[in-house]
């Protein structure tokens, strides 16, 4: 009996000590695999929205983004109607963290959201060490990133590496009727021939030389004449002008035609988030693209 008692104790012994190994190397494993990433090597996402938008506008975007993972959203930096920037949430060690950027004020100016960009940056720089970031704007959001590119200011920020605008009206929004129905002062700037956007194109010559920029347009009606293709709310040759702000060699634009590719709807689409995967991040790992076309 207590040689039983001996065999079975010292089983019991062996027994726990694989676990133990076991669980050693698991936690060295997964250890080793998340070594944090330097700071100086991190290069941030914000994702801007336009006019009227919130929350919800690159959510959803974010949370597919981050399924199939090409990223993973770390921060959402909150800016008052006064120009207060407050920052919810911290960088650990994703190389690709996102940023969510959300504007109290939501129908302010181009030069409001201009202003408020250069101290979004001034924080992520001076507070979090961000030495470089990418931009993706919607609507609005496209032309206050493309301002604050163009803007002067003696501010410390982050290097700019990729802007990415998504049905944004670099020549305004003509649709008829809709001024009557929006108001704020970004209705000024959203006007055809504005002095917003005269002076963006003005001052071109100060948008950066080495920054790649893709323009993403919607059509809903691609049986129309190319005059006339839209997205129900912004025409892509308003989408287009960005050319002409844009240095030669840096301009690239893509063309959805999808009668789901509406102006609030195009950043629903998965293939949007392909083509940003594929511009910001050089995303071609097969597993994931094979993901995301089951989402299609």
């Amino acid at each position: 009996m207590n040689r039983q008692l001996f065999t079975k104790k010292w089983s019991l012994i062996f027994i726990g000590s694989i676990f133990i190994g076991l669980l050693i190397f698991f936690i060295s494993a997964k250890s080793s695999s998340s070594e944090p990433v330097e700071r100086s090597e991190l290069t941030p996402t914000l994702f801007v929205h336009g006019y009227k938008g919130g929350p919800r506008s690159f959510q959803s975007m974010m949370d597919r983004m981050e399924n199939l993972q090409w990223g993973k959203k770390h921060m959402t930096i909150y800016v008052s109607a006064s120009g207060m920037v407050s920052i919810q949430g911290n960088f650990s060690n994703t190389p690709r963290p996102f940023v969510q950027v959300l504007f109290e004020n939501n129908r302010a100016s181009i030069q409001d959201q201009t202003y408020w960009l250069q101290q979004v940056m001034k924080k992520l720089r001076t507070e979090h060490k961000i030495q470089q970031v990418n931009l993706v704007g919607h609507s609005m959001g496209g032309l206050a990133s493309a301002g604050y590119l163009m803007s002067e200011s003696d501010l410390p920020a982050p290097k700019v590496e990729k802007l990415a605008v998504i049905a944004s009206p670099f020549n305004g929004i003509k649709k008829e009727g809709y001024f009557a129905s929006n108001y704020g002062e970004a209705t000024t700037d959203l006007q055809p021939g504005s002095e917003a956007l005269r002076q963006m194109e003005e001052n071109k010559e100060n948008f950066p030389p080495e920054i790649e920029v893709l323009a993403i347009a919607g059509v809903i009606n691609g049986t129309e004449p190319e005059e006339d293709h839209w997205d129900g709310l912004v025409h892509s040759s308003s989408v287009s002008r960005l050319e002409k702000i844009v240095p030669f060699g840096q301009y690239k634009e893509e063309l959805i035609f999808n009668n789901l590719a509406t102006h609030s709807g195009l950043h629903e689409l998965a293939e949007v988030d392909r083509m940003l995967a594929v511009f910001l991040w050089d995303e071609t790992d097969e597993d994931n693209l094979n993901s995301f076309d089951e989402h299609l």
